[in-house]
Order: C-alpha cells, then sequence, then structure tokens
C-alpha cells in the first residue's frame, strides 16, 4: 500500500471518527426505558422494537439513494465541525432556490427550520415550516390531479375497448 493511499484512509478514519464524535456530543442521551415485566434481559431494543424504528429513521427511503440529501448532510456535518453553522442557513436557502425535487425541498426546509429556531427564532422556523407544508400540499394536489386524469383517460380507453367486442 503505498504512503499516499495510507494516509487517505488514516485522514479519513479520523474523520469519520470525529464526525461521530460530535454528533454524539450534540445529542443528549435518551433516558434508559422501563423493563416491562419479564423482559428485563430481553427489552424490546433486542427484539427489533425502538431499534428498528430508530434504523427506519436514519435510513428511509429518501436517505442514501438521494445524492442531494447526502451531500447535504455531509456538508451539514463538516460545516457544525468548522464552527460555520451560521452559513448553513445560505447553503439551504441556496438549495431551495436550485432544487425541484419534492423529497430534497422538504430536507431543506426541515432543516432550515430547525436552523431558526435554535436561537429561539421560532416564529421564523414556523413560517419556513408552513412554506414548506403549503408547498407539499400543492404537489400533492397537483400528483392527485395528474392520477385522477390518467384513471379517466384510461376508463375511456377501456370502455372504448370493450365496445367492438360487445357489437360482434
Amino acid at each position: 500500500m503505498s504512503h499516499q493511499t495510507l494516509l487517505a484512509s488514516v485522514l479519513a478514519a479520523v474523520l469519520a471518527g470525529s464526525v461521530t464524535l460530535a454528533m454524539a456530543q450534540d445529542r443528549p442521551a435518551p433516558p434508559p426505558a422501563p423493563a416491562p415485566h419479564g423482559m428485563a434481559m430481553h427489552g424490546p431494543a433486542t427484539h427489533g422494537g425502538d431499534r428498528h424504528a430508530m434504523r427506519m429513521d436514519r435510513f428511509d427511503f429518501a436517505g442514501p439513494r438521494n445524492s442531494v440529501i447526502g451531500d447535504l448532510h455531509g456538508l451539514e456535518r463538516l460545516y457544525i465541525l468548522s464552527g460555520r453553522s451560521k452559513d448553513l442557513a445560505a447553503l439551504y436557502n441556496e438549495v431551495l432556490a436550485k432544487s425541484q425535487d419534492p423529497r430534497v425541498r422538504d430536507y431543506a426546509y426541515r432543516h432550515l427550520a430547525r436552523l431558526q429556531a435554535r436561537p429561539a427564532n421560532v416564529d421564523q422556523a414556523i413560517a419556513t415550516l408552513r412554506k414548506g407544508l403549503d408547498e407539499s400540499l400543492a404537489n400533492e394536489a397537483k400528483m392527485h390531479a395528474e392520477r385522477e386524469k390518467l384513471r379517466v383517460a384510461w376508463m375511456q380507453r377501456h370502455a372504448e375497448a370493450a365496445k367492438p367486442a360487445a357489437g360482434q
């Protein structure tokens, strides 16, 4: 293994460890759940209960497969590690200006609102989330109208295809 490859591997491992440490320090430890009767050694986490829900939250369908969200997540971690978390709002606003993907926009709106709520600017965070909600509702209504249009067209084609068969 060359020195450059070894150095790159060591730097990647150090960066991953420091990111994990920084993220662990940002979150308070969850309170321990009381063990139900008869499950002291085998709580819900060992049977896929809470642990499974956490895993689905971390790796939902928009997560690892969406490269934009993955890049945003990585950038967010680097900004926080470097002490430049104030620049994140500009990053998310830039993403909102450029992206039309509903999942990316939803991610950006939620994270922007979380940033805005940190210094106790809850009104601005609420306005951001409401803007994202309005956009999501408009997209949902548009998708519903398109599905209904396709359903009507399919019904018409199906009815037309059935007419010649009935006339024979």
